[in-house]
């Protein structure tokens, strides 16, 4: 009798320290749901490169007193955390590491820009461009993000000028070689080199004012130099051919052309005339306002 009263109390025992064991999870568990880290004030920030996304830090059990929390990302759209190459921070120590790849862009772009390699700069200061455009949540990482923004106009603003200056040192040698071979009527080469000058125009800073006042010259003497470049090509498709000449140096000379007899000022078509006959050999023709010369046919 005695055993089985005995065995009954450690029974007994047993289920009020089960009950409150159990009170006492249950109570743990309520109040570790209770102590879900706020979330930062910050609105959920909209990123150009991905989908908005918020940082919460919630309390960690296994911890256990030693640094309870946890930092937790909490997408609000899809799960892709990559975009155009570019990763985006999740964490405050990746937001922070973050701001220096940004940076360390900017001094590539630098690096780049005294080696001349324009296209490596250019490139650079794109991606630094996008990954400024990311919203970042940590007051730190957005202030430093903003100095490496203005990091960002200086290099933009010193590529420009680089860049132009470079350019207009281009157009000054394509000018040059223009001139030389009009002189010598390779006028396809002229039209072709003209093609080169605008493209300088219009791609590679020509137009940037600390350049575009002596840029716009080389460009409009260029144009003209290609206008009558095309005026000798066309002309060189009329297939004129000259059979005989009179020349009278103290009167109206004459010409044959195309088994017609033409006096100098005589119009062979609209917008083609006999300027000039010179000695017993060339004429002199008038087409489109441009003179050009064309000898007998042998």
């Amino acid at each position: 009798m005695r055993a089985l009263v005995k065995v009954c109390l450690c029974m007994a025992v047993v289920l009020v320290f089960a009950t409150a064991g159990e009170g006492q999870v249950a109570g743990q568990s309520t109040s570790g749901s209770a102590e879900v880290a706020k979330t930062q004030e910050t609105p959920a920030p909209e990123s150009l490169l991905g989908e908005s996304y918020i940082l919460t830090w919630e309390k960690d059990p296994r911890f256990k007193g030693r640094e309870p929390f946890k930092t937790v990302l909490h997408p609000t759209g899809g799960e892709t955390r990559r975009s155009r190459s570019i990763d985006l921070p999740r964490t405050p120590s990746e937001e922070a590491a973050f701001v220096i790849k940004t940076r360390s862009c900017v001094e590539e772009a630098l690096a780049a820009l005294e080696e001349a390699d324009f296209r490596t700069a250019e490139e650079k200061i794109e991606t630094a461009k996008k990954m400024l455009s990311v919203k970042l949540v940590t007051k730190t990482a957005q202030d430093d993000m903003v100095a490496v923004g203005a990091e960002l106009v200086d290099a933009a603003r010193l590529l420009s000028s680089v860049r132009a200056r470079a350019a207009l040192k281009e157009a000054l040698e394509i000018a040059a070689r223009m001139q030389a071979f009009f002189d010598n009527d390779r006028h396809g080469e002229v039209v072709g080199l003209y093609q080169q000058m605008l493209e300088l125009d219009n791609e590679k800073g020509l137009r940037n004012p600390e350049v575009a006042s002596t840029a716009g010259v080389l460009v409009e003497r260029g144009g003209e130099l290609s206008r009558r470049s095309n005026i000798h090509l066309d002309f060189a498709q009329l297939e004129l051919k000259i059979d005989a000449v009179s020349h009278f140096p103290q009167g109206r000379s004459f010409a044959i052309v195309n088994g017609e007899v033409i006096g100098e000022g005589g119009r062979v078509a609209p917008e083609l005339a006999i300027a000039s006959v010179v000695s017993g050999q060339k004429v002199v023709f008038d087409y489109k306002g441009e003179e050009i010369a064309l000898g007998l046919v042998e």
